[in-house]
């Protein structure tokens, strides 16, 4: 849950909130570049967080002139909800006493905002200003991200004029408007975490798993994102998580040094026990240390310290996810299978020479008459490893250094073919798709044994499945007659734990404006990085699971790429990839640059364990 770095940096949207420190006075701007004769005013702030001093240079809307019309505090109003004010103190301005207005209950983001001259009643007291612009996307009030549906939409004002003979506004939508390029100023996406509702990994611990959720950068982002923490998950991922906060806990921050203090009071039911006490800091420490703070006096977490309440000493601290990190650590290793079809581990060397260390496995993982045509390894200790057979029709189970081979198959396809590329979560379960014309259908093995799987409202064939490592989520790579497309869905988990059940629901699309994809690999904890044609050019593209865009997403790609993989238990690790033709193995030393793996690079179906 680390965050990527400049190898893999060009993929990643997050992380980065960013604050322009003054050295005094006002920041003076030539003007608005949405409203050049109105709009928010820069100005030097100097905000109080906790202990800190964060100074920035801040945006202030500019408050209503007596006088002006509808359609001009309409344009003012707007620009006060890009402002940088945390209670859009300058924009309530613009109501007329009395007005009721939440503007957390939603956030509607245009392309531009057109707004006309108003319609004015005939008693000339009241008047009309219809607002409109082409949806790009839309936040609830949890801040979850949909994509929006590119029709234009209109919100309507309602002015009157008061005692004074001024008109504000009477009436309006809940939420705020905001153009684009506001959004992309003022909103920054930050991923909360929550523990796995059901499936334990290596550890026995619930697994955290990434809610990806935007926030306001500008307004304190790390207490934010800590009053959102407690608030709960979104209602998308809602079903496969839980959350230790009851309802009425709150929650305060002294980021002053590198450890943060989490002042948390909980609200009735809350337990302050040793085990819940770890796992609770280490949602903090998921959550609060992949912000990238880059703010005067404010500091980034290295580690946090929760106290109850705000008295007394520390309850617990934490400077990792500890045991609750879905995947165990494997020193960057990856696996591929060589010219002879033999499992075989790489490491790449340090630095930007290029190389690797390469070594054959030794584990017995298939009969000595079986030849291996993919493979999967678990990310877990027990470093299981599925095989299925060249053939595509049988899979198998071992482990890295099993000294016997399995005598016989897990699963078996009646299709020459049948099975995909499997894949493991950090739950030691194992999936695959099975192509079988007859019967095409996901597959799921737990504890040795076959569980039933049902996907909700799936139209198309699963041709890959890539299963998220804390095992709550699942990417899909579907063939929905011509057309391939990518999409992901909850993992919920029923049954008892000698007759599990898997549920598959909610499923959501993402890299809409990708096509033929031919491989994809979870990136970490909320994006995807997949192989596909983007405007005509094949590409390997990173992909959030919310559809929203990172900045930018497209990564320089290999000619004739066949394979990603790319290691989301380690996001700093480099990506690797096959090519088609050549058969070779490359690994990303940094952004744009890729090298082969040493003197003997051919080998097909590269993986990091997952």
């Amino acid at each position: 849950m680390s965050r990527r770095d400049g190898r893999r940096a060009a993929g990643s949207r997050r992380n980065v909130v960013r604050g322009t420190a003054l050295a005094g006075g006002v920041l003076v701007l030539a003007g608005c570049a949405t409203m050049p004769d109105r709009g928010p005013i820069p100005a030097g702030s100097a905000e109080a967080t906790g202990n800190t001093l964060n100074t920035r240079a801040e945006l202030i809307a500019a408050p209503p002139k007596d006088g002006e019309d509808p359609q001009a505090l309409a344009k003012g109003f707007l620009d006060g909800l890009a402002s940088d004010e945390a209670n859009y103190s300058v924009a309530r301005r613009y109501l007329a006493d009395g007005t009721a207005w939440n503007p957390q209950a939603k956030v509607t983001v245009l392309d531009s905002v057109q707004v006309p001259p108003p319609d004015v009643l005939a008693d000339g007291k009241t008047a009309d200003v219809t607002v409109e612009g082409r949806e790009t996307a839309t936040l609830d009030v949890h801040g979850s991200y949909t994509p929006g549906s590119g029709q234009v939409v209109s919100q309507t004002f309602v002015f009157a004029k008061n005692d004074k003979g001024q008109w504000r506004i009477k009436s309006l939508p809940n939420g705020i408007l905001i153009r684009q390029q506001d959004f992309s100023r003022i909103y920054e996406s930050v991923n909360l975490y929550f523990p796995a509702a059901r499936g334990l990994n290596g550890n026995r611990v619930s697994p955290l798993v990434a809610d990806p959720v935007y926030l306001r950068s500008r307004i304190d982002p790390l207490t934010t994102a800590a009053r959102q923490l407690l608030a709960g998950p979104s209602d998308w991922l809602s079903p496969v998580v839980s959350s230790p906060f009851p309802a009425g806990s709150s929650v305060n921050l002294d980021t002053s040094s590198d450890q943060a203090k989490v002042y948390l009071t909980l609200g009735r039911g809350g337990d302050w026990n040793a085990s819940d006490c770890l796992a609770m800091a280490a949602q903090f420490y998921a959550t609060l240390t992949q912000l990238e703070v880059r703010v005067q006096g404010v500091t980034k977490p290295k580690s946090v310290a929760l106290y109850p309440g705000h008295g007394g000493g520390a309850g617990c601290t934490a400077n990792s996810e500890g045991s609750a990190n879905p995947v165990t650590p494997n020193g960057g290793t990856a696996y591929y299978l060589n010219a002879d079809h033999h499992l075989t581990s790489v490491v790449p060397s340090a630095g930007n020479g290029g190389g690797a260390s390469v070594a054959g496995v030794n584990g017995q993982l298939v009969p000595a008459n079986v030849t291996i045509g993919s493979f999967a390894v678990a990310p877990t200790l027990l470093q299981q490893v599925a095989s299925v057979s060249q053939n595509g029709q049988s899979l198998y189970v071992s482990s890295l250094h099993a000294t016997t081979a399995p005598a016989k198959s897990t699963l078996q396809s009646a299709a020459p073919g049948g099975f995909s590329a499997p894949s493991w979560d950090g739950t030691s379960t194992l999936w695959v798709a099975d192509l079988d014309p007859g019967n095409p259908r996901l597959r799921v093995v737990i504890n040795g044994r076959e569980a039933r799987v049902r996907v909700q409202n799936l139209q198309g064939v699963v041709q890959q499945v890539r299963v998220a490592p804390d095992g709550a989520r699942v990417a899909l790579l579907v063939q929905d007659g011509t057309q391939t497309k990518v999409q992901i869905g909850r993992v919920l988990r029923t049954g008892s734990d000698s007759a599990p059940q898997i549920e598959v629901d909610a499923l959501r699309d993402t890299a809409r404006d990708i096509s033929s994809v031919s491989s994809l690999a979870w990136q970490d904890g909320d994006s995807l990085v997949v192989v596909g044609q983007q405007a005509g050019t094949t590409s390997v593209v990173s992909v959030e699971m919310d559809g929203s865009s990172p900045t930018p997403g497209t990564l320089q790609a290999l000619t004739d790429i066949a394979d990603i993989t790319a290691n989301p238990g380690e996001p700093d690790e480099p990506l690797f990839a096959t090519t088609a033709k050549a058969g070779q193995v490359f690994f990303q030393q940094a952004v744009g640059t890729w090298a082969t793996i040493g003197s003997e690079p051919k080998g097909t179906a590269v993986r990091y364990p997952g």
